[in-house]
């Protein structure tokens, strides 16, 4: 699955998809993630970041370089502040978080696996080769 054939599948269910994000922006945020020693940006995202600057279906979120400002609701974070905030948890060492939805959060490694955490534990669940898919699972399991 290429990203174009991935972001239409999303449109189609209904996904809201944000303006995609400068080659600055993704470079300072790959500077960012490895200057705090989180894994890089595999490049799935950085290609996905290229066509899309974060990408939400009803409670799944795809997180962006930037905080993305929506309609009278709350924002989406960035993909940093997430980690950040997160950083502290013994569980997500080496990993960065890239998603969330009602019941997990998804997270990829400095080798571009990508795995689903458990919302409460961030303990691995599931680990996924295809980044497509992890992302895909990350949105539909929101749309439930």
């Amino acid at each position: 699955m290429t990203c174009s054939e991935f972001l239409s599948a999303m449109q189609s269910r209904g996904a809201k998809i944000y303006a995609p994000a400068h080659t600055n922006q993704i470079l300072l945020l790959n500077g960012a993630l490895q200057q705090r020693r989180y894994a890089m940006l595999p490049p799935a995202i950085n290609e996905l970041y290229k066509m899309v600057g974060a990408i939400n279906l009803d409670m799944g979120y795809i997180f962006g370089p930037n905080e993305v400002m929506r309609d009278k609701t709350y924002p989406i974070p960035s993909i940093l502040k997430v980690n950040d905030d997160i950083a502290t948890l013994g569980k997500t060492v080496g990993k960065t978080i890239f998603g969330r939805n009602d019941l997990f959060w998804f997270a990829f490694d400095a080798f571009g696996t990508f795995y689903m955490l458990d919302n409460l534990t961030l303990t691995p669940l599931r680990r996924y080769d295809d980044a497509y898919r992890a992302i895909t699972d990350c949105l539909i399991s929101g749309k439930i």
